[in-house]
């Protein structure tokens, strides 16, 4: 999808983001495969196929939570060239799941009343992320941003790993908010100077749930089942750039057309895993072609206690050894010249972190026939589960609407 202005030069600072899971669960949105493994734990259903899948979720339940994609690339030990439809069974209904419960998730959001406040907030996340980096870093990273551009344009493409369509429509209300993207913001280095801001291009690398999703591993290595491995009716069902190429789409020339004329690239929310390694090698190859591009990535980790200096430390050295795992032996060498530039963020909690944009099914307080009446007993099962809330309000509340919730406050049960 081409989003807003085409132009594309040398003179003009492209910055890339890749997006991953992450972004949709930062939302606050159960989009994890491993929600999707266990709503499947849970279904009752007679299919065979769907029933052995069910148990070898069971088996090997914390493989399947750790990594879904990989591990359907082991679950291939489990057919033969006999039984390939059995597997195409078990992987449309997965693909079916997903769909069904993305969906769901998809369309908490909304868009009609938080349009605008959806719009405002994501132009100021992803034209900000410099103010996440440590100073050194933050430093070098403008000064790069400086020398690249010879004009004060920055346009802005999107590669997104996920199938919802969320950040779609996040660009959509952003385009809608700024008129032909008229946002700026002042230059870090020079505030007198003003930096525009433009949103250019969206490609879904995996498919969305409308066209279809893009569901399995990266290479044959990953195939369990050599026999099924060397199979070239097999291939394109499980390795996903086998797969996009089958399709006939075009989405993979695009994406790696928008990484090669990128001066920054920035990834959040995306786990650095090997079902994705073509696209890590890309990237660093890419990274490696001119000392002017940086990498930032952002690093989620649960575990980490900001106030201890040492899991920080170890959050960054932990990101560096998996990114550097996955890459082939050749591409670690060319990290080896480049891992200076690679930059690692790890306090992200509020980065892309856009509250308050569910729909609500919480009633306000009613009024009848023009007089300030309310209906009290409506207020209190509103406010029953949060009394420190309620008790709070009670101030504002006139004095008739006061004594009557005091009196039917005092039925509720203990």
């Amino acid at each position: 999808m081409k989003i807003a202005i085409e132009e594309r030069g040398k003179s003009y600072l492209n910055i890339l983001y890749l997006i991953g899971n992450g972004f949709d669960l930062n939302l606050g949105l159960k989009t994890k495969l491993s929600y999707v493994a266990e709503k499947i734990i849970e279904e009752e259903t007679e299919n065979m196929d769907v029933l052995k899948l069910k148990e070898n979720l069971k088996e090997h339940k914390d493989l399947w939570w750790s990594d879904f994609e990989l591990q359907l690339g082991n679950h291939t030990k489990n057919f033969d060239l006999e039984t390939m439809s059995a597997f195409d069974n078990q992987n449309n209904y997965l693909v079916k799941k997903i769909m069904d419960l993305f969906e769901k998730q998809e369309n908490r959001i909304d868009y009609q009343n938080r349009s605008s406040f959806i719009g405002k907030s994501f132009m100021k996340y992803i034209t900000s992320f410099h103010n996440y980096l440590p100073d050194i870093y933050k430093k070098n990273v403008i000064n790069s941003m400086n020398k690249i551009t010879a004009t004060e344009n920055i346009f802005y493409d999107f590669i997104t790993f996920n199938y919802t369509t969320i950040l779609d429509k996040f660009i959509e209300c952003s385009l809608k908010e700024y008129f032909n993207n008229a946002f700026s913001t002042p230059n870090p280095n020079n505030s007198q100077k003003l930096m525009f801001h433009f949103l250019r291009k969206i490609i879904h690398i995996h498919g969305t749930l409308e066209d279809g999703l893009i569901l399995g591993v990266d290479n044959a290595e990953q195939i369990a089942n050599k026999q099924l491995a060397d199979n070239k009716s097999f291939v394109p069902r499980i390795i996903k750039l086998e797969t996009i190429k089958a399709l006939g789409r075009n989405s993979a020339n695009e994406a790696r057309e928008l990484i090669d004329n990128s001066n920054i690239i920035i990834a959040f929310g995306l786990s650095i895993g090997i079902t994705d390694k073509y696209w890590w090698n890309y990237i660093v190859s890419w990274l490696n072609k001119n000392i002017d591009r940086q990498f930032i990535l952002f690093v989620y980790d649960d575990k980490m206690d900001s106030t201890l200096n040492f899991t920080k430390l170890n959050t960054i050295e932990n990101a560096r050894t998996k990114l550097f795992s996955v890459l082939d032996n050749s591409v670690q060498e060319e990290y080896n010249t480049c891992n200076d530039r690679i930059h690692y963020i790890f306090e992200q909690k509020d980065m892309l972190k856009i509250e308050n944009i569910f729909y609500t099914e919480r009633k306000e307080p009613s009024y009848n026939s023009g007089h300030n009446r309310y209906n009290t007993l409506q207020v209190i099962k509103d406010m029953a589960p949060n009394m420190d809330i309620a008790s709070k309000a009670l101030k504002n509340y006139p004095p008739d609407a006061l004594k009557k919730f005091n009196d039917l406050l005092k039925k509720l049960p203990p």
